[in-house]
C-alpha cells in the first residue's frame, strides 16, 4: 500500500498533513476519522521563517510508508495541542527555533496518549510504533514478596482497569544509585502488606513511553523517583502525589495516611494494632 500526502480537516476542523492511501486521496470525505492508532507530530507549521519543516516530513513519510494501514502518522500544528490531550498546552513549548524538532505523541485504540520523549530519530520511531502497535508503550511491574515473584511488565493502563483498589505506584530511574536500595525497601514493604488487597507497582521512567498525564504529573515532583498513590473513585482515580521515602516505615506511614478505609493490621498512622506481632514487623522495617 503506497501513501501520499494530503492536507485534509477533522470533525474539530483542525488541519492536519495526512499520509493516506492513494485511493482515499482522489475522493476524500469533507471530515475525516480515525479509530486506529495514530503517531502524530506537532510543530510550529505556521511559523514565520520560512521554514517548511521537510526534514521532519521527510522521516514521517518514511515511517508512515512502512507501517501503512497499521497507523495513521499526521503532522499538526502546535498550536492545536490542547485539542489532542487535555494534558498538553502549546504555552509549555516556548518558541520556534531552527533545527528544534517536533513533539511527537501516540495515540492508541483506546484514546490515550503516550509522549515520545527520547530522540527524534527513525530508530526510535520504530520502537515506539511497535510498542504502540503491540500495547506495551506504559509497562508496569507488580513486585511480589521477592524479586523471583515479580510479575511480568504490562500495560500499565489495563493493569488499573482492572484493579478495584488502592494502588502505590514508584516510577523510577534505573541509574540512579538509590534504585536498588528503594527496590528492597519496597520488597519489604509488599510482605508487611500480604493481608492487604494494594498492589505494589513499578514503572521504570527511561524505558517506558509515559501516559501523558503522568508526564505532568512528575514535572510537579521535581525528584529522581516519584510516588503515586492512586485510589479508584465513582468518577475516575483520585490521585495523591509524593517523593520517594527514605525507608520501609515512611512508605508504610504513607500507605496508611491515604488509605481509606484504614489498613487491617496498621492503624492510620501505620503503627502495628497488635502488640505481639511487633518483632515481625521491625524485622521489615529496617
Amino acid at each position: 500500500m503506497v501513501l501520499v500526502k494530503t492536507v485534509s480537516t477533522d470533525n474539530n476542523s483542525i488541519r492536519w498533513l495526512l499520509w493516506i492511501p492513494e485511493m482515499d486521496r482522489k475522493s476524500p470525505p469533507e471530515k475525516f476519522t480515525f479509530d486506529g492508532p495514530q503517531v502524530v507530530a506537532f510543530h510550529f507549521v505556521q511559523n514565520r521563517h520560512g521554514d517548511d519543516l521537510s526534514k521532519w516530513v521527510k522521516l514521517l513519510d518514511e515511517l508512515a510508508q512502512e507501517y501503512a494501514g497499521r497507523i495513521l502518522f499526521g503532522l499538526r500544528d502546535i498550536s492545536n495541542i490542547g485539542e489532542f490531550n487535555s494534558n498538553l498546552n502549546p504555552d509549555d513549548f516556548g518558541t520556534y527555533r531552527k533545527g528544534l524538532p517536533p513533539r511527537i505523541y501516540g495515540k492508541d485504540c483506546e484514546g490515550r496518549v503516550y509522549d515520545m520523549h527520547k530522540l527524534v530519530s527513525a530508530k526510535y520511531l520504530r520502537e515506539f510504533c511497535d510498542q504502540l502497535l503491540e500495547d506495551q508503550l506504559f509497562r508496569a511491574v507488580v513486585l511480589g514478596s521477592t524479586p523471583s515473584q515479580d510479575s511480568s511488565p504490562r500495560n500499565f493502563f489495563k493493569l488499573r482497569e482492572e484493579s478495584s483498589s488502592d494502588m502505590l505506584v514508584m516510577l523510577y530511574d534505573p541509574a540512579c544509585y538509590y534504585w536498588p536500595f528503594q527496590k528492597m525497601k519496597l520488597h519489604k514493604l509488599v510482605r508487611l502488606l500480604s493481608s492487604e488487597d494494594l498492589p505494589i507497582v513499578i514503572v521504570d521512567k527511561a524505558s517506558n513511553y509515559l501516559g501523558v498525564g503522568f508526564t505532568r504529573w512528575l514535572q510537579m515532583v521535581n525528584c529522581h523517583g516519584s510516588t503515586i498513590f492512586s485510589s479508584p473513585r465513582r468518577d475516575g482515580w483520585e490521585i495523591k502525589l509524593s517523593v520517594r521515602h527514605e525507608s520501609t516505615r515512611g512508605y508504610l506511614r504513607y500507605i496508611a495516611r491515604n488509605r481509606q478505609p484504614e489498613l487491617i493490621d496498621f492503624d492510620a498512622e501505620g503503627e502495628q494494632r497488635a502488640p505481639e506481632e511487633s518483632l515481625e514487623y521491625i524485622k521489615y522495617l529496617f
